[in-house]
């Protein structure tokens, strides 16, 4: 998902990065934001100016945002085109977060930025589209801070809620197409609720040819898988959108929100 922000650059790298490593198409899809077409201070400007037709500046307007959308598709293609990676692209219209959350329904793994274009806007206020496609994706969605050139020490933060179990699922085969080594993190207290929990995502990995290893610590989840992915140089996150914490929202946070922003990694959140 692309939107001519600062984190384009690093979303095209990772997405193509996985797509050579795995042998996947790539889709390269670009918004156009009905809620900038349609907002009644659009209407107002339009209505304002006299000297063109409220229809027609509303229709030079898309033809503009139409016009810059090519443009970015333009900067994914040429990346596709020199690494010889299969692709696709396409220009939708609707509201983004939405948008953007319907669509993923039809593909394996959906990539986009942290910071997007109205990053500097967006974080003053309660979530930025990152955070709201987050909460409505049903499916995996890797978001990046950097360009991704390799992927080799990737870290799974794992509770045993139902959704750090479609991490564990997607970990135990992204790890194993891409022969890598997986850690499983528990973070808890209770030494003993750890065993019981870890066995859990042991129970899973184990009969699959993967090289596993388990580490409990205690402190508070929002703080501790950040912290610990940067200490033990993790390449990746993954975890699942919400866990036994609490339900993922926007104003209190959680460990999922709390990862991706204060972690230097990309964060692969499953649901």
């Amino acid at each position: 998902c692309l939107d001519g922000g600062k984190s384009d650059a690093s979303v095209i790298e990772t997405g193509l990065y996985l797509c050579q490593a795995l042998g996947d198409k790539a889709h390269g899809m670009t918004v156009l934001d009905s809620l900038q077409l349609e907002s009644p201070l659009m209407y107002d400007l339009s209505g304002a100016l006299a000297l063109i037709p409220q229809m027609n500046l509303m229709a030079e307007i898309k033809k503009a945002l139409t016009e810059k959308a090519k443009g970015i598709l333009g900067f994914f293609k040429e990346a596709c085109e020199e690494r010889k990676v299969s692709f696709e692209t396409e220009i939708a219209e609707g509201i983004v977060y939405r948008t953007i959350s319907q669509k993923s329904a039809h593909y394996d793994l959906t990539v986009l930025g942290r910071q997007g274009l109205h990053y500097e806007l967006d974080k003053e206020f309660l979530g930025s589209t990152a955070d709201r496609v987050l909460h409505h994706v049903k499916g995996p969605t890797l978001v990046v801070t950097h360009e991704v050139s390799s992927i080799k020490n990737p870290l799974l933060a794992y509770d045993a809620s139902k959704n750090a179990q479609k991490a564990l699922e997607t970990s135990a085969k992204l790890c194993s197409d891409l022969k890598l080594p997986l850690t499983v993190l528990y973070v808890g207290d209770s030494k003993e609720k750890s065993q019981s929990i870890l066995q859990k995502a042991c129970e899973y990995l184990e009969p699959l040819d993967l090289i596993v290893q388990y580490r409990h610590e205690e402190g508070s989840s929002h703080e501790v898988v950040a912290a610990f992915a940067k200490t033990h140089q993790h390449d990746l996150i993954i975890m699942g959108a919400r866990g036994h914490s609490g339900v993922l929202d926007f104003i209190l946070g959680s460990t999922t929100q709390y990862t991706l922003w204060t972690g230097y990694c990309p964060v692969l959140v499953d649901r």
